[in-house]
């Protein structure tokens, strides 16, 4: 194994700012939804405009819009983190040496099994072998194709080597693909806002927004436990 630069190894991830941010995003959600709560009108008023459902269609979608906002930043800074350091990719666990080799594998996947065994196969191997962790794309991101569903935070923990999400998250683990699919009808048009939001009472949406503040922010609170100390990177 390469151990050059493994004692220069950057610090530990700070989450303080994605949660900051996280936070401010669910808030949002939270004003949302309270502002719009229909109140009952004064004898003699005309009753207000109830855009209470549309709201709580719109929180969905502000849910989704924060936990992908975190997740995605969580990444650049965990890659950030590693390409301060030193080390070079034989160094760094297997999953992580993917992100050195990126170009590589996307040119061999367009390229076909022609291109494997060739030029491009073996561009692979030297960026493996010989590419410093400082050269990693930190814009890139493990994306698994299914939008930001629950596989793509269990790939995610696979590919930082975190192990299993689900107990972290709890609450939000089981509702995240259901928030996911409703953005999803919200965003493309298939749904409104107002047909979203008709499956949550006010006390409903109340109770998500506050499972989802408090599991990811266990999330976050377990991502930085698991990076403490030069073994997180490395592969032994």
């Amino acid at each position: 194994m390469n151990t050059v630069g493994i004692s220069s190894l950057a610090n530990n991830v700070d989450c303080n700012p994605l949660r900051d941010t996280f936070r401010d995003r669910i808030a949002a959600a939270r004003r949302l939804v309270d502002a719009t709560k229909l109140q009952q009108a004064p004898l003699g008023s005309s009753a207000p405009t109830d855009v209470s459902r549309e709201a709580r269609g719109l929180a969905v979608l502000l849910l989704f819009a924060a936990y992908e906002n975190l997740l995605k930043n969580l990444c650049r800074s965990l890659l950030e983190n590693i390409s301060k350091s030193r080390a070079h990719a034989s160094s760094l666990k297997p999953a992580l040496r993917l992100f050195l080799a990126h170009s590589e594998l996307t040119s061999v996947s367009a390229g076909g099994q022609n291109k494997l065994w060739k030029s491009a196969g073996l561009e692979v191997i030297r960026a493996i072998a010989k590419r410093p962790a400082s050269e990693i794309d930190v814009d890139l991101f493990p994306d698994d194709g299914s939008y930001m569903k629950s596989s793509q935070v269990k790939l995610f923990c696979e590919v930082f080597d975190f192990g299993d999400p689900g107990p972290i998250l709890r609450g939000a683990w089981h509702r995240l693909n259901t928030i996911v699919d409703q953005r999803n009808s919200i965003a493309h048009g298939s749904r409104a806002p107002e047909e979203v939001g008709r499956g949550y009472s006010h006390n409903d949406i109340l109770n998500l927004i506050n499972i989802w503040e408090t599991s990811w922010m266990d999330f976050l609170t377990w991502v930085e436990s698991s990076c403490k100390g030069k073994k997180f990177y490395l592969e032994k």
